[in-house]
């Protein structure tokens, strides 16, 4: 039964057992989880931004204002739904086309462009890239499109399988950072995403690159989309440097801000996704993946769905898995529960069993202690009994030795003086036996009482109470009572009682006969409770 529970409690320590987490990390995990779990909060204000944005776009009647507006729209839907951030880069460019604006145009094809690199679709997106005339656009649309440029050939790197074409994807992207830092038509917050790429892809400057990201971080609203951004790029860093827990703790963060800001184009929670399950957390890996993946089919991103369905088939697997054991797991405690039941109800019905033995036991040698104490009392009142006859009949006894022996001396004086008439004479008065008689019985009725000081009470006792004994103190004892006195003492033949009291059999016969027929209870058993009169308690 130890080694059962034991098992159980290995079981249950390897498959809930959460990995430990700082307590920062622990907290920002549990604002991305509620995050996730509020996630269509933040997508239906992203739609009603959009909706708001549409509306504008309506009401306007100017072209550049719906150029402006349309740039805004497509901004929201390049992160959010790759088919309508489509459709509104081809209103961008009827917008750009009404307008006579070739720049306005061509920015529409790097709207357009952006979109479809994240779908996956970079041979198109380089064809449009080289049929742009850079010498005709302004030098803030040429960074515009060395920078859009930037990140295709960035992807191109990650997509390739030839080792040739990677040496010179990345010969060029080298040189498009190089002239882009080299610049200064940058916003700041791009020139922090090249220049950090530069430090760590180029010259692996990790310290340097933290430093820059930091502060620019340290300026953003940690939930906007910029901030997410940044945060996964510092992440980035944090993992080529081996300091994994830190490296966590901002991919949380840019996911958060991910979320929040209502995007669904983003890299941050699917990589979370992969790192937790390395640290053996199944339950928010398989919950963090299964949100890149819906909201990558949302978007409609083919690449990012790609990235994620190979590895969010490995967590589902290891998710089902997981759960199977903790069926199994959950079946084995439950069966287990269900012995330690069924143990602990026939245990207590055994212990029940032995308690009402025990109480019968009890009883039983209550009952035997009683019956005992009483047979010791009947045995004690006995040996008084005849402690008291044993004293009466050596008194008795001395008292005719003392008689006799006067008798002796006088029956030799008067033989020797008075002759044998005399002699005679004095033995026919001295031996008279009626006055012996009634000596005898004046004795007896005295031993009998001092035996049994209650006797008389207790023959009534036994009679009908009209029937009962009239008795005064210092009285002798009637007939019937010496009669009884006699059973008492264990005398019980007719002919002994008739003999003992000068009686005929017959005279005794009626007597205890009439006694009897006074009983007050079965008149069979009355004989029997006289002999019981002094030492049985309760014989009424």
């Amino acid at each position: 039964m130890k080694n059962s529970l034991l098992l159980i409690i290995f079981l249950i320590s390897s498959i809930f057992t959460a990995p430990a987490y700082s307590k920062q990390l622990d907290s920002l995990l549990h604002v991305l989880d509620n995050a996730i779990q509020d996630k269509d909060i933040y997508t239906a204000k992203k739609e009603s931004s959009i909706d708001s944005l549409k509306t504008r776009l309506h009401s306007s009647s100017d072209v550049k204002d719906q150029i402006a507006i349309t740039k805004d729209i497509c901004l929201h839907y390049i992160v959010f739904m790759t088919d309508s951030a489509l459709l509104y880069t081809r209103k961008l460019e009827k917008y750009a086309l009404q307008a006579n604006d070739y720049e306005e145009y061509i920015d529409s094809e790097l709207f357009r462009v952006r979109i479809l690199k994240t779908m996956g679709l970079l041979k198109e997106s380089t064809d449009i890239l080289n049929s742009v005339d850079t010498l005709r656009i302004s030098d803030d649309l040429k960074t515009f499109y060395l920078y859009t440029k930037l990140s295709v050939y960035n992807l191109l790197i990650k997509t390739s399988e030839n080792n040739d074409e990677k040496k010179k994807y990345e010969t060029i992207t080298t040189s498009l950072r190089n002239r882009l830092v080299s610049g200064e038509v940058l916003s700041p917050m791009d020139y922090i995403y090249v220049n950090t790429e530069r430090l760590i892809q180029q010259e692996k400057q990790y310290d340097q690159a933290l430093k820059d990201l930091h502060e620019a971080y340290a300026d953003l609203d940690p939930e906007e989309r910029e901030a997410a951004i940044l945060a996964y790029s510092i992440a980035k860093v944090y993992e080529e440097k081996g300091e994994m827990d830190t490296a966590i703790e901002y991919l949380v963060r840019s996911a958060i801000a991910d979320i929040k800001s209502g995007v669904k184009e983003y890299m941050s929670l699917r990589r979370l996704a992969a790192v937790v399950f390395e640290k053996g957390d199944i339950n928010r890996a398989y919950s963090y993946m299964k949100c890149a993946m819906q909201d990558a089919i949302f978007y409609n991103a083919r690449l990012r769905t790609l990235e994620s369905s190979e590895m969010f088939n490995f967590i589902d697997k290891t998710y089902q898995k997981k759960e199977e054991q903790r069926q199994i797991l959950l079946l084995t405690i439950l069966i287990v529960i269900l012995v330690l039941l069924a143990f602990i109800f026939f245990t207590l019905l055994y212990v029940y069993k032995q308690k009402r033995k025990l109480s019968i036991t009890k009883d039983e040698l209550s009952r035997s202690n009683k019956l005992l104490t009483e047979s010791n009392q009947g045995l004690a009142d006995s040996n008084i009994l005849k402690e008291e006859y044993i004293g009466l009949y050596i008194g008795l006894f001395s008292d005719y030795l003392s008689k006799i022996e006067q008798f002796r001396l006088k029956a030799h004086k008067i033989a020797k003086t008075q002759g044998e008439e005399a002699l005679m004479k004095f033995i026919d008065l001295s031996l008279d036996p009626k006055d012996n008689l009634e000596e005898f019985y004046k004795n007896f009725d005295e031993t009998i009482l001092r035996l049994f000081p209650n006797f008389v009470e207790e023959i009534n006792k036994l009679l009908l109470k009209e029937e009962r004994i009239s008795f005064k103190v210092n009285s002798n004892l009637t007939p019937d009572l010496r009669i009884f006195a006699l059973i008492r003492l264990g005398i019980t033949d007719s002919i002994k009682i008739a003999y003992f009291l000068r009686y005929s059999v017959s005279t005794i016969y009626n007597y205890r006969t009439k006694m009897r027929n006074k009983a007050a209870g079965n008149r069979d058993e009355f004989e029997g409770l006289v002999m019981k009169i002094g030492i049985d308690k309760n014989i009424t």
